[in-house]
């Protein structure tokens, strides 16, 4: 299920990586601007290397029941180029909730492809994998990424505050989430308009 995942969009496929994919994706995470609102900062070649090979390790433990990591690339259908990542993962300070997240060059920014991979990888979460509820976390002044999460259908719940000390990076920062529920009425009521 997870090592095989093959998804395509209007314009994208969505793929494990594979270490060929290490001297594309080393170019998106050493961009600064890239990397702005994620935990962790520009990547060296061998911090790259390092995430790539845990990532690429996680595919054989991932389970329907336990996610460890299910980082996939993102790569243009025309191309095949990557220029970017989507996945799913538990939270870092609530490890019980499942987080979506997902980056992109710079170069593609503003062009819809973040939100095409993330409602993929939403689809593949509830209708794949089955789970219940997916959670997304973003920094308040991260605006692209909240339009993101508001075009999958995810809803507002809260602002994170009162963290212990070793998880205060998340402090401040919005959480949204979508349930199973909520995601088959979001797509009943886009078939009907769809009928119309």
């Amino acid at each position: 299920m997870f090592e095989n995942m093959y998804l395509e969009t209007e314009r994208l496929v969505l793929r494990p990586y594979t270490m060929d994919d290490l001297f594309e994706l080393h170019k998106i995470v050493s961009q600064k601007e890239v990397m702005k609102y994620l935990p962790e900062k520009v990547m060296t070649q061998k911090q790259t290397e390092k995430t790539l090979t845990w990532i690429i390790d996680c595919y054989k433990e991932n389970t329907q029941k336990k996610i460890k990591k299910f980082s996939v690339g993102v790569f243009l259908k025309e191309n095949k180029k990557l220029i970017g990542w989507c996945g799913l993962g538990p939270l870092e300070f609530d490890p019980s909730e499942i987080e979506i997240y997902y980056g992109l060059s710079k170069s593609y920014w503003g062009k819809g492809f973040a939100t095409e991979a993330a409602r993929a990888i939403l689809d593949y979460g509830f209708l794949i994998i089955g789970l219940k509820k997916i959670i997304a976390i973003v920094m308040p002044q991260n605006n692209a990424s909240k339009r993101v999460i508001e075009k999958m259908g995810m809803v507002y719940r809260k602002q994170i505050e009162n963290l212990p000390a070793k998880h205060k990076a998340y402090e401040g920062d919005l959480y949204f989430s979508l349930t199973r529920d909520e995601y088959d009425s979001i797509k009943e009521k886009k078939h009907i308009a769809n009928l119309d």
